[in-house]
């Protein structure tokens, strides 16, 4: 059997049962167990499924967030289109708050032309990317350092949210869905994100098209909590209008 075939197989096999391991893999298949990881690495690198201890999970997995470094050059072009779209809304002299995420991250390189800004951000990226601009006053939540996301997460930012109030704050989520509404990978995440939402004039989410329609493992808020959801022009016009009929109010954003 060739490699290609093997590893094919390998998908369907993940498709049908939820999940795989190296030493069932290695036996139907007669080959070494560093030969399936090999596939397994492979598979993974291609987008195809996600590697765990022994073994795989489907990527589509409620649990599942890419690793930074790899989100932050996924759709890259579609998140500068939105990070431009969302920079618009914004004035001098006005405070933002920037959640964690790599299309915050782009909005964070818009705001550099704005003057007098105060942002807030729980974001290490962002904070490091604005902390020398002299005409722009940087607030970094502090908590517990979460390396995989480069943010601060936890009951430290949550209590300092609780004494702050801006005229914009701009989300991140691992999915968009109009029926489920915006969720995030785990509870700790999610708890941040509703108290961000809870403590700003507009709220606005940003999210690529590869996030509408998606659903991770918990809800943070309908989609109605938001103000105002700004997508990229690879979005549906069906997801966009079920959006829309869920309460939200949908900005598109084109890609040059």
């Amino acid at each position: 059997m060739f490699a290609e075939e093997r590893r094919q197989q390998i998908l369907q096999q993940l498709r049908q049962a939820g999940k795989v391991t190296v030493d069932e893999l290695s036996a139907r298949f007669g080959v070494s167990a560093p030969t399936i990881r090999a596939d397994l690495s492979l598979l993974e690198k291609q987008g195809l499924l996600r590697r765990t201890h022994g073994g795989a999970l489907p990527i589509e997995s409620t649990l599942y967030e890419p690793p930074y470094a790899v989100r932050e050059l996924k759709n890259l072009p579609e998140k500068r289109a939105i990070a431009r779209v969302a920079a618009t809304l914004i004035q001098d002299e006005e405070t933002v708050l920037l959640d964690a995420g790599t299309t915050t991250f782009e909005i964070a390189l818009q705001l550099k032309q704005r003057r007098g800004l105060k942002v807030v951000t729980n974001s290490l990226a962002i904070a490091l990317e604005l902390m020398e601009r002299k005409d722009m006053e940087v607030v970094l939540l502090g908590g517990s350092v979460h390396p995989a996301r480069r943010a601060t997460l936890g009951e430290l930012v949550r209590h300092a949210l609780d004494v702050l109030y801006v005229d914009y704050a701009f989300l991140s989520f691992n999915g968009v869905d109009a029926q489920a509404g915006y969720t995030s990978v785990d509870f700790e995440a999610a708890a941040v994100k509703r108290k961000m939402m809870q403590h700003a004039r507009h709220v606005i989410v940003v999210a690529d098209h590869a996030k509408i329609g998606q659903v991770a493992f918990a809800q943070v808020a309908p989609v109605q909590a938001a103000h105002m959801l700004i997508v990229d022009d690879g979005t549906s016009p069906e997801a966009v209008r079920a959006l829309e009929e869920a309460g939200v109010r949908v900005l598109v954003a084109p890609v040059t």
